[in-house]
């Protein structure tokens, strides 16, 4: 059974311990929230499908975009362009935002923010790869368990179909001119 507290004058705390599981424990706004939290956990924890959110609900997305760095980001080939990009997304208004509590809408704001400043379709889609590589990182290598991946559900800008360039006047005799004879 869970226990609800008062916590001053406008919270409330649901902790619940059980035997074997971690202690878990939330603050809402209202008595009811707690409650309905309680009962949704507690259930879990019935079921043997519990997973601890501790992590995800205390981290944020900047924090985690810094043990990225640290961790994983070295192991790739161009660590360096990885590297100046999660620093890039560092100094955005949803890298404040609680893991937990990003959802597609979040992802799909950013997105328009993105295109708002004028940034190329691709250039976007490199962001929101890394963004998706993080929380794959952070749900299977961190403990992150109870995250989902809101970059998987949101619709991805589409790229400009690719340039078709053909030869001017005179550019196939000068480039078979330099040419090597094995051409």
């Amino acid at each position: 059974m869970a226990s609800i507290r008062k916590r001053g004058n406008l919270q409330w705390e649901a902790r619940i311990r059980r035997k074997g599981l971690p202690t878990t424990c939330k603050t809402f706004d209202t008595r009811a929230d707690a409650e309905k939290w309680a009962r949704e956990v507690e259930a879990e924890m019935d079921k043997g499908a519990f997973v601890s959110r501790t992590e995800a609900e205390s981290t944020t997305l900047k924090e985690a975009l810094e043990r990225y760095i640290e961790e994983y980001i070295p192991q790739l080939a161009h660590a360096d362009k990885s590297e100046r990009m999660a620093r890039a997304l560092q100094r955005r208004n949803i890298a404040n935002m609680i893991m937990a509590r990003i959802r597609s809408k979040d992802i799909a704001d950013f997105i328009k923010e993105r295109e708002a400043e004028g940034v190329s379709a691709n250039t976007i889609r490199l962001d929101l790869a890394l963004l998706s590589r993080l929380f794959e990182v952070a749900i299977s290598n961190w403990g992150m368990e109870s995250l989902t991946n809101p970059v998987k559900r949101t619709k991805k800008p589409k790229l400009p179909p690719g340039r078709e360039r053909r030869l001017e006047e005179g550019e196939e005799e000068r480039l078979l001119a330099a040419s090597g004879p094995e051409l």
